[in-house]
């Protein structure tokens, strides 16, 4: 199995307009004389990046793999979260909360639900409920609810991710990508709701966006690889 997040020439070239935005946003959003739509626009870019990225297999290749159709709707989801989060209200940061959410719900139907590996969910499993606890301590009881919903959805994502890496014999590397991609997933959420619930966390931002962008990027090349080497 060769390294999950290596790139071939072709990612590499197509891939350079992600990178630039990322780096973009990460110097504005350190600018404080940033408006917040430049914000949000510059947020987004590299979500919109992986769209073209996506599109750009033509037509035909999108027609072909349901699974690929899946993954763009995951990602505009994602773009909504990320900018009804910037917004300064309670409902509206809820709403991109729940974008996330269904975005997860996409995702853990493009990885399917085959095999089950019943163990690789109790350990994702584990790992997702120490973490809800421990986020749990910061907040009220119906607070605590909406997270554990929450946890509850990316914890399956995560677990369909990884459902033929962890425990399984025969490892792909397209689905070992996936399978990373999902870990950094769930440790910028989790870094961010530490953050915002319980305790400020030293260069919070950068790290949040950085594991956030990588894990969107590893989540897509996964799905572009198995859908090159079969057909839906």
């Amino acid at each position: 199995m060769g390294s999950p997040i290596s790139l071939d020439d072709n990612e590499k070239k197509m891939l350079v307009p992600f990178f630039t935005t990322v780096c973009i946003h990460t110097f504005l959003s350190h600018l404080s004389s940033t408006s917040i739509w430049v914000k949000g626009l510059s947020k987004i870019l590299p979500i919109i990046c992986l769209c073209i990225f996506i599109l750009d297999n033509g037509k035909q290749f999108l027609s072909q793999h349901h699974r690929v159709q899946k993954l763009l709707a995951g990602l505009l989801l994602s773009a909504a979260g990320d900018t009804l989060l910037l917004m300064d209200n309670r409902r509206i940061f809820v709403g991109g909360a729940a974008s996330f959410a269904l975005a997860h719900c996409v995702y853990s139907w493009v990885f399917g639900f085959k095999p089950l590996n019943l163990r690789a969910g109790g350990l994702i499993g584990a790992v997702v409920t120490a973490g809800w606890t421990l986020l749990s301590l910061c907040l009220k009881t119906k607070e605590a609810l909406l997270l554990s919903c929450y946890c509850a959805l990316i914890g399956v994502m995560a677990w369909r991710a990884n459902s033929q890496v962890l425990f399984h014999s025969q490892r792909l590397s397209a689905r070992a990508t996936g399978a990373v991609g999902a870990w950094l997933f769930m440790i910028s959420d989790f870094i961010l709701a530490t953050n915002l619930l319980c305790f400020p966390i030293p260069f919070q931002r950068i790290i949040v966006m950085t594991t956030y962008y990588m894990a969107q990027l590893l989540i897509t090349l996964a799905i572009l690889r198995e859908s090159k080497n079969k057909v839906d």
